[in-house]
């Protein structure tokens, strides 16, 4: 699932540019304004978040899993759109309080395939987490970068991540759980019981 993402805009002047984000976000959470690119190519500021039908606006939907898509109403003759973003949050759900992790691109911009309907309303798309990040969370966001977006975006059939994104990830501070905190403090790796034995949290590491 993808229930909190990160959106850097300083120090990636086209995204700047658009002028559709005024400061680097660090803990955008459903229900907020984001930033997507449409179907057509442009971008555009959305709501995270759709209504079920019936529940008024207290029942919001976020995700969409990628293999359920045809299936569920909802979703049905919705738009590709896709989130622009350079990092995300899992809850690991072993222990009390739970760890949050953080994925990121080593900064690099990357997208998350998405839905919108004609209220700029919009949902992340998600998979069967990849391994080795199962280890946090049995879901992901379904990643495109820049070649595979536009495809996402022109219909193709796209259930997993592309290949091209590699994501690493690390441990951070439980104050991401509060909405009210953003900064670039929430993204800084913290240490927790398993590096201390000595485990690496570099899932990806280069070469």
């Amino acid at each position: 699932m993808c229930g909190r993402y990160t959106l850097s805009i300083s120090n990636k002047p086209d995204v700047a540019k658009l002028g559709l984000q005024g400061a680097d976000r660090f803990n955008i959470a459903p229900q907020s304004q984001v930033l997507i690119r449409t179907r057509d190519g442009d971008h555009a500021t959305a709501h995270w978040g759709i209504a079920i039908a019936g529940s008024g606006s207290r029942q919001v939907v976020t995700n969409a899993r990628s293999e359920t898509l045809s299936e569920k109403p909802l979703f049905r003759g919705l738009t590709r759109c896709a989130f622009l973003a350079d990092g995300w949050y899992e809850w690991q759900r072993s222990g009390s309080p739970k760890q949050p992790w953080y994925h990121h691109c080593r900064g690099q911009l990357f997208f998350m395939a998405g839905l919108s309907n004609p209220d700029q309303d919009c949902v992340v798309v998600t998979q069967p987490t990849s391994a080795p990040l199962s280890m946090i969370h049995h879901r992901q966001p379904v990643l495109l970068d820049e070649e595979h977006v536009w495809r996402w975006l022109d219909g193709a059939e796209m259930a997993s991540s592309a290949p091209g994104v590699e994501i690493s990830c690390h441990p951070v501070t439980t104050r991401v759980g509060n909405t009210r905190h953003d900064d670039s403090e929430l993204i800084m790796p913290t240490e927790i019981d398993v590096l201390a034995q000595g485990q690496t949290v570099e899932l990806f590491p280069d070469g």
